[in-house]
This record gives structure tokens, C-alpha cells and sequence, in this order.
């Protein structure tokens, strides 16, 4: 960090700075009423203090708001956002997104790629992605040493190599392609975040997918039908995620192997009454032949029985499957399968 960055955050809250902090620990109904009452020169001037303010800690809010703490899920707020939808409640959408602009054009100078400082390695590639190398170079000039890494680890060795050589070889850029590489990347920067609005959005899918993991088989599949119709993005994304037990498919023979060695084989049979034939023959597969025998004349002489037995012999052996898999014994594909190099 830079020595000018240690000195704004020891800059005590106090007038105007403290003001503008207040905004910001209220909800963006309230903060856009207060700022609404002001005139407008006092409304830039509030507004440019909370963008300089970037990030508040926790221990700067105490001296502000009491319960600061309690209010706030995290000990850091992100500023933006919140500054973006205060405008807009106290000067309506276009004069907001106008001082935002203003404020954003002075800010780029000072400090380029801004908008990427919050985000990791993974997700700065992914708004980078399809960019010429020369892009990258430019913008892993100003990414942390941690972002650089996690970045270049995710890029081909070829293009890996190609950016490490133009950071080397590349001169200052004129400031006015950094202004225009830097407002298409915020862009997408806050596109994404806009897209996360409890955290990364697979946060969301892979509770769902537990949810329903654990669900009776007949209930997870209506849910993920229905899904499907209405939301078919965010149903392969749950998909993605969730195990069933059709994902046995795609289990490999060495896998497999181990599942059948810890498993009753009176649930197996019972399991696999229903299953298609394709999957019970991938597992019978993998038993001896005289278990497998013994599976088949069992599920033959079985008779009649509840599907709800049947699901859930399914569902003990996707919980055994899902333990396996979290002890790193097993590894398991879900959704189609995917092709083995």
C-alpha cells in the first residue's frame, strides 16, 4: 500500500469527511432525502468526499454510528454502489449518473483499473476474457501482486508468456487509452457485481443444489423441470452443481468400485428397481459376477414396493456418494458427461 493510502485512512472523521461517512452508514432512501435538502454545491462537494473515502472500516464507523457493527455484515463497505443509488434518489437517474461520471473521469487518472481492486484474480479474467494480451499487460500494472498471479495462472501458457513480455517491453500508455480500456473493464466490473447481489451467484445455486441433493428425487426433479422452463440458466447452473442419481453414469469404474464396497446390497436393490437401464448396467457392471447375479435375482423376486422406498435407497447412496467425495476418496462429474483426455 502507498504511503498516500496509509495517510487518508488516518484522516480522522471529521467534518465534511464525517459527514459524508454518515451518508454512508444509511440506507440510500434516507442518505438521498438528506443529500436532497442540500444545495447542489454542497451535494458535489459531500459526494466527492464519499468517492475519496473508498472503503470504511468498522473502527472509523464507531466514532459515526454506535451500532455500526451490528448493522453491517462485514467490517468493509463497499462505497460505490451505495454512492450510486444515494445520487440517484436525491438527483434523480441522469444527474446522478452525470456527477458519477464526472467523479469516475477524475478518479481514472489517479487511479486506473480501480473498479478491479475488490475482485480476485479468477473473476478479473473472467471480464478480461477474449482481451488482447496487450490489454492484460496494461492492467496487471496496477492489480496486486496476489491478483497478478491468480490471473496469469489462469491464462495458456502462450498467452501467459506473451503478457509477461509486453509488462516487460511496455511503456507508459497515453492516458487517454487507459481511460478507454479502464471505463470498458469498470463496465463489466460492475455488470458482475450487479449480478451477485448476496455474493458470488454460485453461493446462491449451491445452496439450492444441497437443498435439493437432500430433497426426495420425485420433489428435485419436478423443481428442477419446472426451472428449467422458466429460468433454464440458472437450472444448469443448480444443475452443475447438484449430484443425482443419474450423475452415477458418470462415475469412473475405479470409483464406482469403491461406492459398491461399503454399500448394503439390499438398498442397491432396492435403488435400482426403478432405474433406467443404462445406469444399473454401469453399475452392475462393476460387481462380480456372482453379486451381480445375486443383485438381479433379488430385484426379480422383490415384488411390489413403494417408490418412495425406492427413493430413498437412491438418496442413501447419493448421501454415502456426496461423503465419499468430500473426503477426496471419489471423484464425481455432475450434469452430462464430460470427455476424458
Amino acid at each position: 500500500m502507498s504511503n498516500e493510502d496509509n495517510n487518508e485512512e488516518s484522516i480522522p472523521l471529521t467534518g465534511r469527511r464525517k459527514a459524508a461517512a454518515f451518508l454512508l452508514s444509511l440506507d440510500s432512501e434516507a442518505s438521498g432525502k438528506l443529500l436532497s435538502s442540500l444545495g447542489e454545491r454542497d451535494i458535489s462537494a459531500l459526494t466527492e468526499e464519499m468517492a475519496r473515502i473508498k472503503d470504511l472500516t468498522a473502527e472509523e464507523m464507531e466514532s459515526v454510528w454506535d451500532d455500526f457493527s451490528d448493522a453491517a455484515s462485514t467490517d468493509i463497505i463497499s462505497v460505490e454502489p451505495m454512492l450510486q443509488a444515494i445520487l440517484e434518489k436525491a438527483l434523480g437517474t441522469q444527474k446522478a449518473k452525470e456527477m458519477l461520471e464526472k467523479i469516475r473521469r477524475q478518479s481514472r487518472d489517479l487511479e486506473p483499473f480501480r473498479s478491479l481492486r475488490a475482485l480476485n484474480g479468477k473473476q478479473i479474467l473472467q471480464i478480461l476474457g477474449g482481451e488482447h494480451p496487450q490489454v492484460m499487460a496494461i492492467v496487471m500494472n496496477y492489480l496486486s501482486p496476489a491478483q497478478s498471479y491468480e490471473l496469469l495462472y489462469g491464462l495458456s501458457e502462450d498467452v501467459r508468456y506473451d503478457v509477461i513480455r509486453r509488462i516487460a517491453q511496455t511503456e507508459e500508455m497515453p492516458i487517454e487509452m487507459m481511460r478507454e480500456i479502464d471505463e470498458v473493464l469498470e463496465v463489466r466490473a460492475y455488470a458482475m457485481a450487479s449480478q451477485r447481489t448476496d455474493g458470488a451467484g454460485e453461493n446462491r445455486f449451491k445452496t439450492v443444489a444441497q437443498m435439493l441433493n437432500l430433497a426426495d428425487p420425485s420433489m428435485s426433479k419436478t423443481i428442477m423441470d419446472q426451472l428449467a422452463q422458466e429460468l433454464p440458466t440458472v437450472a444448469e447452473n443448480i444443475q452443475a452443481l447438484m449430484f443425482v442419481f443419474e450423475d452415477l453414469i458418470n462415475v469412473t469404474p475405479k470409483d464406482m468400485q469403491k461406492i459398491l464396497g461399503d454399500l448394503d446390497k439390499a438398498v442397491l436393490a432396492l435403488a435400482l428397481k426403478t432405474a433406467p437401464e443404462e445406469i444399473a448396467n454401469h453399475i452392475l457392471d462393476n460387481l462380480s459376477k456372482r453379486a451381480r447375479d445375486n443383485i438381479m435375482e433379488e430385484i426379480e423376486m422383490m415384488g411390489p414396493k413403494p417408490l418412495s422406498e425406492v427413493e430413498e435407497a437412491q438418496k442413501s447412496i447419493l448421501q454415502q456418494v456426496r461423503s465419499m467425495e468430500e473426503k477426496g476418496e471419489i471423484t464425481v462429474s455432475r450434469g452430462s458427461s464430460e470427455e476424458m483426455v
